[in-house]
């Protein structure tokens, strides 16, 4: 009779130190780094050397952002956009009294978080790209998780590559502009919604329109972020700026937010009023020139 292998020390230790892993989490909370990164899938970056009162105040994160050279002049002529991921946006962002430095907070803040969402789906794209060439049947599982994230009925990669692209950050910054009063609302302010997307269940609720629809709640800005690029990406409303895109791709082109948001009619009841306002905040904001920036390094994210 052979004697019962006995646990190793190592295999002993793995549960418990599991269970004090999740414990130390629990209790860093789930604004800690390690939290936002395992738990939430969230990407970490420079945000974590900035103070709590420089996270919170509009005039200390400015100050913060000038500190590391962050400018938006540097950005339009080449330089990285540093990676910093902020889960909210300051509270008295309103409160700045210059309107210039209150778009400029702005628009900082959020370009990363475009940026780093565009990045993973970019992953996707090149692979989806090489695929297209040729795929063996080891890649039909994960076509087959892409097609369903994407709302596609064709796994082919062909077609996916339609629903698989960047939304660029021109758009996603005048839009942001546009549905969160730049960063004022009190759905951006309560719940993170930058692009007044609607809850498909329990949510804000409008105080103006009690019988509107409830708007969407985040965890974070990057999950808003996310969702909205999900959002163009999938619904059958943004099949026309999907096609848009395409057919720029086609034409060796990359796609910029004043030819895409001629495709948007669909996302407000202003329909084209709506777009001819986007087209006008790009332009007025010189937003075309950040569809070419590219982040300082990379990030981890879900």
């Amino acid at each position: 009779m052979t004697e019962r292998a006995k646990s190793s020390p190592v295999a002993l230790l793995l549960p418990l130190l599991a269970v004090a892993g999740l414990y130390a989490l629990v209790t860093l909370g789930i604004e800690s780094p390690l939290w936002r990164s395992l738990v939430r899938g969230e990407p970490v970056g420079l945000e974590t050397s900035l103070s709590g009162d420089e996270r919170e105040r509009a005039d200390l994160l400015d100050a913060a952002f000038e500190r590391m050279n962050y400018r938006l002049d540097r950005v339009a002529a080449g330089h990285l956009v540093p990676a910093v991921f902020l889960p909210a946006l300051p509270g008295d962002l309103d409160e700045l009294a210059q309107t210039r430095d209150k778009k400029q907070v702005f628009l900082r803040l959020i370009l990363p978080l475009i940026l780093v969402v565009n990045q993973d789906i970019a992953q996707d794209r090149q692979r989806l790209e090489a695929m297209a060439k040729g795929h063996t049947p080891r890649d039909t599982d994960w076509l087959a998780q892409l097609a369903e994230r994407y709302q596609s009925t064709s796994a082919d990669p062909g077609a996916l590559l339609r629903r698989v692209d960047i939304v660029p950050p021109s758009l996603a910054l005048a839009q942001a502009a546009e549905e969160s009063g730049w960063g004022t609302s009190r759905f951006v302010r309560e719940g993170n919604n930058l692009f007044g997307q609607i809850s498909s269940g329990d949510g804000l609720m409008p105080e103006q329109d009690r019988l509107g629809p409830n708007m969407a709640s985040f965890e974070s800005l990057h999950a808003a972020v996310k969702a909205y690029v999900q959002n163009l990406n999938s619904h059958a409303a943004y099949e026309p700026l999907r096609r848009v895109r395409a057919q720029l791709r086609a034409r060796g082109a990359a796609p910029d937010g004043n030819s895409l948001a001629g495709a948007l009619t669909a996302y407000s009841e202003r329909g084209q009023a709506y777009v001819d306002g986007l087209r006008a905040l790009i332009r007025h904001n010189d937003l075309l020139r950040y569809d070419r920036a590219k982040l300082a390094q990379a990030a981890t994210s879900s």
